[in-house]
Order: structure tokens, then C-alpha cells, then sequence
């Protein structure tokens, strides 16, 4: 069973990116934070943020952990982004 992160991207948008196996976080600055998956060493994706602190990539990694704590039937885990933290788009990378 497949678990993704999903970010709210906007005031009615969100995107979804997959836990797989696990994934871990990576903040490159105050605008990207990059989620490398474990099952892929191919790519990561790339979070466009506004302010992004070390605080995000905490709070990435609860929401990778509550994943893999709930049952199959709770795919869906919510990044709950901290306060005055965006995520304004996301892209995969190829290396």
C-alpha cells in the first residue's frame, strides 16, 4: 500500500508526493526544501517555499513517521507546515 504527503499548495490546492519505503528531507535554503524517497536514488522533488526554516523539514519528517505508524486504509498523511511556512509548488528532479 502506497502512503503519500500531501501539502496544501495554495488556499484550494494541494499536491501529493509518495512515502514509499521512506523518504527523508533536505532544506537547500529558504525557498527549496528537497524530499529524496528511499525507494528511487534517481530523483527528488523539489518544494518551492516561501521562508522556509529547519522547522519544515521537521515537520516533513512527523508526517513521514505518522505514515508509516497508521493502518493501510489512512494513505493520506496532511504536512502540517508551521506557521508563516509555504509550500508554493512542487517538481520532480531528475539527476
Amino acid at each position: 500500500m502506497n502512503k503519500y504527503l500531501r501539502f496544501k499548495t495554495g488556499a484550494t490546492t494541494t499536491a501529493m508526493v509518495p512515502i514509499g519505503a521512506g523518504a527523508y528531507a533536505e532544506l537547500t535554503g529558504t525557498t527549496e526544501v528537497k524530499i529524496f524517497s528511499c525507494d528511487s536514488v534517481g530523483h527528488h522533488y523539489s518544494l518551492a517555499t516561501d521562508s522556509a526554516t529547519f522547522a519544515m523539514v521537521t515537520a516533513i519528517q512527523a508526517a513521514c513517521l505518522q505514515g508509516a505508524q497508521t493502518s493501510w486504509v489512512k494513505a493520506v498523511v496532511d504536512v502540517d507546515l508551521p506557521v508563516g511556512e509555504t509550500v508554493t509548488g512542487i517538481t520532480v528532479t531528475v539527476f
